[in-house]
């Protein structure tokens, strides 16, 4: 079964491939027919697959590394590449687009004329100059980790070349398919709106000339100067053929026919974009037809009944062709509107209306929300044949026999005079997202005695359930009705409240009553705004628009000492550059070797039981197959945690603990082959029993392991809540969160005359070192680790990128050859564990006041199939936040689940210990019904003040940070109009919250080797250090120390990838921490150098140049090099090394109806001490932010009830924040004149602290629930867990629809 995946290196014969061998006179045609220009140059393509991705093309077959591959479902956007070709309808026009390249086959690139593919290599590079927009992407430290970048450049120099002077609305709205797990995105879109005409003054750029845009660096030609490709005249239709495959390129409809009948047996597959298989994946056709050769299928008409649309039209042209002509109907501008909606930018550039409308046909259950808009505005299908054509609804449509036809056209009506139209789409994000619930609403109305009466009334949906379209009764009552009654509203909603049954049969599914809400709330939407605005009530008429973001700003306060720079100098990374013109090297960028294999791991699908038997026969006679290695193949220990952790099987050898757990792994010529091998295994299972997938029945069958950690005890919490005159009790929760490292888990392994070189994507190199020398059964000698770049890590690879690396390093071992381990989304997702969800259980006594008497908290902590990365009692050290109370008992319970083993996650223990301390407070605010803003501040720390676990506060100043951030941010003004804001809206409401925070940094568990060497032949200086470049900006801060130290520029500085030869035995980079502690390191080693080189300085004459001393030093017989090893130890008391604080204040804004939402403003106050680099630690506090956000309101893991297996395991339904997901006003302020004795040079960490106030969005949106259930007469208290998604949010709003009026 063929799957879009990359390396998809399969060879094929093309059509006439033999004949054109000996007919070597047949030169033009052929090669017209058979090239693909890349970058200004042509290559043949008569034996690639021509279902090879693009992307796959150019990074195996061209070796263009800087066009990255992540979700191979177009939708992260690091795939995006420029493509241009001829207009096939206006002849001199060209057309230019950005795609994703993850799914677009090279052989459609064929029918394109004059096509020319630009990827970011055609853009600049460091050596030869960089292009503008990588530039500014850099300068204005839009690149963390990087592996984004490039895709970001290519989407904003796609968006140039066709506007060289867009507004800032088009700029941000360019971004709807490009994701940024690091940066948070605001100085992404400040660096890409540099461009725009209308920017801010702080952002403004010059305007981008036009011959940038034009001229390639790679050839010094204009990219637009193109050598002949595409179609050729006369050449064959049939491109390719072999006996799985046939793939067609006509040039008319007759020629279409013509194939259509020829493979009367055979379903045939439209290509135009392909971007369907980014949905429904793995679904193989024999016949494919590139139907974008057709002149005929690109026609747009505009006619006295509606616009003619034919079916090679475009989303994005669809889009602009509905704009051009909106004043000919009001409702072309509603549809256009509601198409931007669609997937994103990238795609809607290359998929079809119709591919869209097939894939309704195809699969009844897909959500199309061009099928609604269709449908509901009357539209007319054209099917034609070899025999003719005829029209049908869209609802028709789903029941015609299309074998042997061809969807034409669709022709939109233009609405009559009488006629309004809206539709609506609410989906779980703003951006890039398949709907909950989508509809759209027509009304014919006519006038009788003065009132308005309903004509017609078509009301559309998708969502419901998969035969649920039309509202048939309701349509029916409606006829004739008064559209000003509130009767007819209600009569409207008691019918469709009958016939509104929505299905409950996929986890993946909302809430049944969720969208049975979602189809209420619309129609009421639209029924209002069928009225005069005098007849609606004022609090009712926010109920009608649907929320609106403004174009997003914010501002960056921090301080810096110019007289010590570099050191506090808010510079770039040192990498920015490199990774905006994408030449950073990450694993996957490394060419293979000739004689390179890949490796797959094949995954368990049930979650509890024994394996029966492995057949591995078909996989091991496959296609390029070289081997299955399964667990009686290790040769050492089959587990990837080393002692003293427990055992976790590399391959499974009997006991399946989870569904996604390896079980096999194939190893084949290429990463296709090898997936393809995934899927003949055959694996039958004994022993199985119900897997325990939630926490709660973990809880439930006491599914416990036996040491969580240690409980804390403080006081008398008994006795002080019994004796308190208030006390409440409650539960509130905390769900997983995956990752999102845009680099997925990859290892690559070499074996040399050396041992094992190991190219890892690793946070632990030393761990990983164990772990695969314990599995090959070798001396940890022998294995060469390096790490040079992480596409993101967040902590996922700390401990679990053992398990690539030691499926690397067993087949190269094993096989004696380079072999990389990939996991591709989908299997990263299943097998890799994710941050830890809790249940969180309290008791509180406290009083009148809502000071704090006693607490206890009980954690159920799901640490999945095994207890190795358990934080359940880790982080007790900030289960009081910034709370003052004499009476704490902490109790951990880490529950055993049938779940893949959680892990470390950014801020992993803090964050939810941070959660539920702050929503304590708030319920004791709400007990009380006082301001939960001045009970926190009632029960804040002071000055000297004792922390449960007998910590001082000599430094505590989160009072003055707390006070001054609430009055310079306007928190009193705000809320009073916030509470005007919802006493005057019933269906919009606002809330504000505010969150503090104290931190706690401990060095104690950090150890690395750092070394800095000077060449004495000009003075340059090389680092190398112990901790790994993720994205946070190490290699910068540490240039910066040494750099500072030293007294010398930071150029002449090099920071060498991390090793395993140069920093053995180094601890694992996380916790906040790495960075300070290799800048100290580094610090140390210079400060041995300069007090080394300092008697030689001092008989040199005082300004003698860096060159001449080292030189000098070295005449002397002076050793360069110095070492040192990081390694503190704990202070006398055992207390941290120090503690950061902040606040953050936040407001959000709700839509009651729908349960969409979005963060207004955001302000955090952020103690960073003395920051190193203040434009690295904002990146870091942003990104950290923007994280959290997404924890909290966006991102929920869905398992499996009945295998525990992770159904969505991928970007179609797992939602990571976008760029609109991001506060609208985002403001961070360093703390000013706020030196860290404790620290590294003063300063503090930025990485994790900050993202442990990002609850505070949740909160805010609370308080806006708080505010419309106010509205029913609810003012009771209610837990809102986390991830609050949209249909949670809306649902707590107990929206009842007998309560809708006019």
């Amino acid at each position: 079964m063929f799957k879009p995946q990359p390396m998809f290196l399969a060879v094929m014969e093309t059509a006439s491939s033999q004949r054109r061998k000996k007919d070597k006179t047949r030169d033009s045609p052929a090669k017209l027919q058979y090239q693909i220009q890349v970058n200004g140059v042509l290559y043949d393509v008569q034996n690639t697959d021509p279902r090879m991705p693009l992307a796959a093309f150019l990074h195996f077959m061209l070796h263009l590394h800087g066009t990255k591959t992540m979700c191979f479902e177009s939708a992260c956007g690091c795939c995006a590449v420029v493509l241009e070709y001829d207009d096939p309808v206006n002849q001199g026009k060209r057309i230019v687009k950005s795609v994703n390249s993850c799914l677009y086959p090279v052989g459609a690139l064929l029918s394109l004329k004059n096509h020319q593919v630009i990827t970011i290599e055609a853009l600049g590079s460091v050596k030869k100059g960089l292009h503008p927009i990588q530039q500014r992407l850099a300068d204005y430290n839009g690149s963390q980790c990087g592996f984004c970048s490039p895709g970001f450049v290519m989407q904003m120099f796609g968006l140039l070349k066709n506007n060289q002077t867009p507004n800032v609305q088009e700029v941000e709205d360019i971004f709807d398919g490009n994701i940024c797990r690091c940066t948070g995105y605001r100085p992404i879109l400040d660096a890409m709106k540099s461009f725009a005409k209308d920017s801010d003054a702080s952002l403004q750029g010059s305007l981008i000339d036009i011959e940038d845009l034009m001229i390639c660096p790679m050839t010094n030609q204009r990219c637009d100067q193109n050598s002949s490709t595409g179609p050729a005249e006369g050449s064959d239709i049939l491109l390719y053929s072999n006996c799985r495959m046939k793939w067609y390129q006509p040039r008319t409809l007759e020629q279409l026919y013509d194939i259509l009948q020829e493979n009367p047996k055979e379903p045939a597959k439209f290509i135009n974009g392909d971007t369907a298989k980014g949905v429904y994946k793995g679904i193989y056709f024999k016949v494919n037809i590139d139907v974008k050769g057709i002149p005929d299928l690109y026609k747009v008409t505009m006619g006295p009944h509606g616009l003619k649309v034919f079916s090679n039209v475009t989303l994005s042209s669809l889009i602009d062709y509905l704009k051009l002509y909106s004043d000919q109907s009001p409702s072309y501008n509603v549809i256009a509107q509601h198409l931007l909606k669609i997937t994103n930018k990238s795609v809607q550039n290359i998929a079809g209306w119709a591919g869209n409308l097939m894939l309704k046909w195809y699969h009844k259950e897909f959500k199309s929300d061009v099928f609604v808009i269709f449908e509901a505005v009357g539209a007319k299908l054209a099917i034609g044949d070899k025999d003719g054509e005829k029209t049908y609804t869209p609802m028709e449509f789903l029941d015609v026999k299309m074998e042997g036809k061809v969807l034409l056209y669709v022709e939109i009506p233009k609405l009559k005079e009488n006629e309004v139209m809206n539709s609506y789409k609410v989906m779980p994000q703003t951006q890039n997202s398949q709907p909950y619930v989508s509809a759209g609403f027509r009304m014919e109305f006519e006038i009788s005695s003065g009132v308005k009466l309903v004509k017609s009334f078509s009301m559309v949906y998708t969502g419901i359930s998969d035969n649920f379209i039309h509202a048939n009764a309701t349509e029916e009552f409606l006829k004739g009705k008064d559209i000003t009654s509130n009767e007819t509203l209600q009569g409207a909603l008691a019918t469709l409240d009958k016939e509104v049954i929505p299905d409950d049969n996929s986890p993946l599914l909302a809430k049944a009553e969720y969208r049975k809400s979602l189809a209420f709330g619309l129609f009421y939407k639209f029924f209002l705004s069928l009225l005069d605005e005098s007849h609606v009530s004022p609090c009712n008429r926010s109920a009608i628009c649907s929320l609106k973001r403004p174009v997003s700003t914010g501002k960056q306060i921090f301080s810096c000492r110019p007289r010590n720079y570099p050191l506090t100098k808010p510079m770039p990374k040192l990498s920015a550059y490199k990774q905006t013109c994408g030449e950073i090297e990450y694993v996957n960028d490394i060419d293979p070797l000739h004689n390179e294999l890949f490796s797959v791991f094949c995954l368990s699908q049930v979650g509890n039981a024994t394996i029966d038997t492995i057949d591995i026969t078909r996989a091991e006679k496959w296609h390029g197959a070289v081997k299955v290695i399964l667990a009686k193949d290790i040769p050492g220990f089959n587990t990837f945690m080393p002692p003293p952790f427990e055992v976790e099987e590399i391959l499974s050898s009997g006991p399946v603990l989870y569904a996604g757990q390896p079980i096999a792994l194939c190893v084949a010529v290429s990463q296709h082959y090898a997936l393809e091998m995934v899927d003949v295994i055959k694996v039958t299972y004994k022993d199985e029993e119900t897997p325990i997938v939630t926490l709660d029945d973990a809880i439930e069958k006491e599914s416990f392991y036996p040491s969580p950690g240690t409980e804390l005890l403080v006081g008398d919490p008994v006795g002080a809540i019994s004796e308190s005159p208030y006390q409440i009790e409650g539960e509130v929760r905390a769900g997983e969160q995956y990752h999102f490292h845009m680099e997925t888990q990859i290892c690559r392994c070499v074996p040399t005359e050396d041992g094992l070189d190991v190219q890892a994507a690793s946070q632990w190199l030393d761990f990983a070192q164990q772990a695969i020398a314990g599995a090959c059964g070798i001396p940890a000698k022998d294995v060469n680790i390096t790490a040079k770049h992480l596409g993101g890590a967040y902590g996922a690879k700390v401990t679990r990128a053992n398990l690539v690396a030691c499926g690397a390093a067993l087949a190269a071992h094993l096989l004696n050859r380079p072999v990389q381990c990939i996991m591709d989304l989908t299997t990263n997702m299943k097998a890799v564990g994710k941050r830890h969800g809790y249940i969180f259980k309290y008791k509180v006594g406290f009083n009148e006041d809502g000071m704090l008497n006693g607490v206890i908290i009980k954690y159920y902590c799901d640490n999945g199939s095994s207890p190795n990365d358990n934080e359940v009692s880790a982080y007790f050290v900030f289960s009081d936040n910034v709370y003052k109370c004499k009476n704490w008992q902490l109790i951990p319970v880490a529950l055993k689940t049938n779940r893949a083993a959680h892990t470390w996650c950014r801020s992993p223990g803090s964050k939810p210990n941070i959660f539920v301390i702050e929503t304590i407070l708030e319920h004791v605010a709400k007990f009380l019904s006082l301001d939960p803003i001045i009970v926190k501040q009632r029960n804040l720390y002071a000055q000297g003040d004792i922390t449960p676990l007998g910590f001082d506060l000599p430094y505590c100043s989160i009072k003055d940070l707390y006070s001054t951030q609430i009055e310079k941010v306007n928190v009193t003004d705000r809320l009073q109009a916030i509470e005007k804001f919802n006493a005057d809206n019933r269906w919009k409401k606002k809330g504000l919250a505010v969150v503090p925070l104290k931190y706690c940094l401990d060095w104690t568990e950090g150890f690395y080797l750092c070394t800095v060497s000077i060449f004495a032949s000009d003075g340059s200086v090389m680092v190398t250090h112990g901790g790994v470049e993720i994205g946070q900006g190490i290699n910068t801060k540490v240039a910066q120390v040494c750099a500072y130290v030293l007294g010398i520029p930071v150029d002449l500085i090099a920071i060498k990838p991390t090793t395993t030869i140069s920093s053995p035995n180094s601890g694992t980079t996380g916790r906040s921490i790495t960075s300070e502690l290799n800048c100290l390191g580094v610090k140390n080693c210079c400060e041995i150098l300069r007090e080394r080189m300092s008697p030689v300085k001092a008989i040199l004459p005082p300004d003698t140049p860096w060159k001449d001393l080292v030189a000098a030093c070295f005449k002397a017989k002076m050793n360069m090099t110095a070492q040192y090893w990081v390694s503190p130890d704990p202070n006398s008391k055992g207390e941290p090394q120090y503690f950061s604080y902040g606040v953050t204040v936040a407001e959000a804004e709700l839509d009651v109806l729908t349960g969409e939402n979005q963060i207004n403003q955001v302000d955090m106050l952020f103690d960073c001490g003395e920051s190193l680099n203040p434009a690295i630690d904002i990146g870091q506090i942003e990104g950290a932010f923007v994280m959290g956000m997404g924890y909290w309101l966006m991102e929920k893991v869905i398992y499996d009830p009945k295998t525990g297996e992770v159904l969505n395991a991928g970007t179609w339904d797992y939602k990571p924040p976008f760029s609109k997901s991001i506060p609208i006003n985002f403001n961070i302020e360093l703390l000013k004149n706020a030196p860290n004795a404790m620290g590294v040079l003063r300063s503090k960490a930025s990485g994790e602290p900050p993202q442990c106030m990002s609850c505070v969005t949740l909160f805010a949106v609370k308080r806006a629930i708080e505010a419309a259930r106010q509205d029913i007469g609810n003012d009771s208290y209610f837990p809102l867990s986390g991830p609050a998604t949209v249909d949670e949010i809306q649902t707590n709003c107990l929206v009842d629809y007998k309560n809708f009026s006019i």
